[in-house]
């Protein structure tokens, strides 16, 4: 029984209770349903219950929709539930408002859930950050909860991690919700406070609107750190000028890269796609095209990734 999609039973939690985490996204803080009468006592009983879960201390989420959730929804549940036990006076900073926005997350700290706020020093305790507001725009409301402003939250998380950064930011571009100028005007404003400036302007220097998934973004950046250039999602024509298909990058202009995530080929409609795919391949090698597919575990081993684009780019020039 999931209390972010219907009422719970009255008799396994109050109804204001359950009304409150469904009116929410399944999620609550103690300062939300301790106003309601509830004891501490009662919450620990549904948690033993299974009712609920603590994601954090006086953060709850309903049990079933926890169970359900992949890595970046728990993680995703468990920013808003800190927020809101928090009273809002803090808002989502750094990969927490990147998860606020349903932007992929790649490589980050999902153990700790990170806040702005009027502090001096950065603070941790008990899985949540709070860093000084400094330099920041003020907040956006993201599903009723106070948010860091998305250029900022993408400079500020850069200022930790190159790859975590540029795959959110590419998603952000890709879907309009920035521009690049916004990022940059932020890393203006931020970075003179900001430790791993150098990490922020790499960042701006590796961004691609046009990459369609964290796949394709954290292959091109690899790519990129081998000394390949590539270029991202290029049109491909036959002799005739027909469009023989959008590869999501073309080396030297010779060799065509492939990110496969596999899970577009699961299914009887996967299977069809995977003939389709097939047969395209093939028209690009009966163009004199090389080429490479990779997966997430090539990813895992850049040195194998190098090998198989060296080697395409000697068989193309045969």
């Amino acid at each position: 029984m999931c209390l972010g999609s219907g009422p719970l039973d009255p008799d396994r939690m109050d109804a204001q209770v359950a009304a409150v985490f469904a009116a929410q996204g399944g999620v609550a803080g103690w300062c939300q349903i301790g106003r309601l009468g509830v004891s501490a006592d009662d919450v620990s009983r549904w948690v033993r219950t299974g009712e609920v879960v603590r994601v954090r201390r006086g953060a709850y989420a309903v049990a079933d929709l926890w169970d359900a959730a992949d890595r970046d929804e728990r993680y995703r549940l468990t920013v808003r539930g800190v927020v809101l036990s928090r009273g809002s006076v803090e808002s989502a900073s750094r990969h927490s408002a990147l998860a606020l926005r349903r932007l992929p997350l790649w490589d980050v700290d999902w153990r700790v859930v990170v806040l702005s706020g009027d502090v001096e020093e950065t603070t941790t305790r008990s899985g949540v950050r709070v860093a000084p507001l400094r330099g920041l725009s003020a907040p956006d409301d993201v599903d009723g909860l106070p948010c860091d402003a998305l250029p900022d939250s993408l400079v500020t998380t850069a200022s930790f991690g190159v790859t975590p950064a540029v795959v959110a930011a590419d998603a952000a571009l890709h879907r309009r919700l920035c521009t690049l100028e916004d990022i940059a005007e932020a890393a203006d404003r931020l970075t003179p406070g900001l430790r791993g400036r150098r990490r922020v302007r790499t960042m701006l220097s590796n961004l691609d609107p046009v990459a369609e998934s964290p796949g394709e973004s954290i292959s091109r950046l690899l790519l990129t750190a081998l000394g390949v250039p590539v270029r991202s999602q290029v049109e491909v024509r036959d002799r005739a000028g027909s469009l023989v298909g959008r590869v999501d990058f073309l080396v030297a202009g010779r060799v065509v890269v492939e990110f496969d995530g596999a899970l577009k080929y699961g299914g009887a409609d996967g299977r069809e796609a995977l003939v389709a795919e097939k047969r395209r391949e093939d028209r690009l090698r009966a163009l004199g095209y090389a080429v490479v597919r990779l997966t997430w575990d090539d990813l895992k081993r850049p040195e194998l990734v190098r090998a198989h684009v060296l080697a395409a780019l000697a068989r193309a020039a045969v």
